[in-house]
This record gives C-alpha cells, structure tokens and sequence, in this order.
C-alpha cells in the first residue's frame, strides 16, 4: 500500500507566502535544496492545490537544454484531474 506523506516550507508562525503572496522568502539554500530532493525523488505523484499547481506548471515547459518533458518525473494530480493524464 503506498504512503500519503504531506510536505510543506512554511515559517515558524506557520505562514507560506507573504503579505505579497511570494514565498521567494523560503528559497532553499544548495544544502536544503539536495535534501529536500532526495527525500522527494522516490516519489511517484504529486498532489498539487490549484495555486500551487499553477506555480509549478512552469517547470513542466521550460526548457532545460534538453527534453523538457521527463517521462520519470511524478505526475501532479490537483483536485478535479484524477483519472486525466498529461501523457
């Protein structure tokens, strides 16, 4: 049976984004960064809210000097596409 883990960066007082609605704030360092990735890697779907979705859609079009589309990498799921497929 597969894991529901739920993961976040929130600040102490438990806030997400700022008064301007940026979260620029919780940029990791490369230490944070390689953690966060390894915990992540395994992973094999990702459920996203809409604004979090519309966040992290850029990174499944911008090119990266090669494929810009990754067949291994997880595939997000927000609330009203269960069952749809990017693919």
């Amino acid at each position: 049976m597969a894991k529901l883990i739920y993961s976040t960066i929130a600040s102490l007082d438990r806030y997400v984004e700022d008064e301007q609605s940026k979260f620029d704030w919780a940029a990791p360092d490369e230490e944070v960064h390689a953690f966060v990735n390894d915990i992540e890697r395994p992973i094999g779907t990702h459920l996203y809210g809409r604004r979090m979705y519309e966040t992290m859609v850029y990174w499944e079009t911008v090119s990266t000097g090669g494929d810009a589309y990754d067949s291994s990498a997880p595939e997000p799921v927000t609330p009203g596409s269960a069952g749809s497929s990017r693919r």
